[in-house]
């Protein structure tokens, strides 16, 4: 080898370990696409637990990619009510707290949050709650026959309503594994390639 080839060769090798080693930076507002690798289920998920997902879609910036499909995701649940049995929807909140990128390393970051609310009580409860009342009321009227009966069998039926309603009433919901979902960058990221 010639000492000119010699010298470009050893020119390219710096150069190429120089851009290698230039951070990278993941704007915001990049979109995170990924699944769940566990499901998340309102009536045992508890704020502050993270559950481990995949990216589905590589992270490229600039022809890059920062992170390949198949990286690992940690998925932060900041907020998980479970349904109450009378009132109280059940609520799940998280968002994506870190990222494995290619060259291994894991990067913090945080991204937008998915959100959803579980279905509402209300007409669930009302549905037991009147349907008993009337219940109650018609077996009191044929009872006693008087106002004061159909009163208290309307109290009654009511209190057996209620009882239904409560032991019916639950409506935790499973986000399943496999699920998958899209946020983005809430701000930017710099990274190692």
């Amino acid at each position: 080898m010639s000492a000119r080839t010699g010298s470009v060769a050893l020119a390219l090798l710096i150069s190429f370990s120089i851009l290698a080693s230039v951070p990278i930076t993941i704007p915001a507002g990049t979109e995170v696409h990924f699944k769940l690798d566990r499901g998340i289920n309102t009536a045992t998920a508890k704020a502050g637990q993270n559950i481990p997902g995949q990216l589905t879609t590589p992270i490229v910036v600039n022809g890059t990619t920062v992170a390949p499909s198949g990286s690992a995701v940690n998925v932060h649940i900041t907020t998980a009510e479970a349904s109450g049995r009378i009132g109280g929807s059940a609520k799940l909140v998280f968002h994506v707290s870190s990222i494995t990128l290619a060259n291994g390393s894991r990067v913090s970051v945080r991204t937008s949050s998915y959100a959803r609310e579980g279905r509402a009580h209300a007409k669930h409860n009302a549905k037991y709650i009147v349907g008993a009342a009337a219940v109650g009321a018609l077996a009191g009227q044929a009872i006693g026959g008087n106002r004061s009966s159909t009163e208290k069998g309307a109290a009654i039926g009511a209190g057996v309503g209620i009882g239904a309603a409560a032991a019916t009433g639950k409506f935790d919901f499973e986000v399943p594994a496999g699920e998958r979902f899209q946020l983005k960058l809430k701000s930017s990221v710099t990274a190692s390639p």
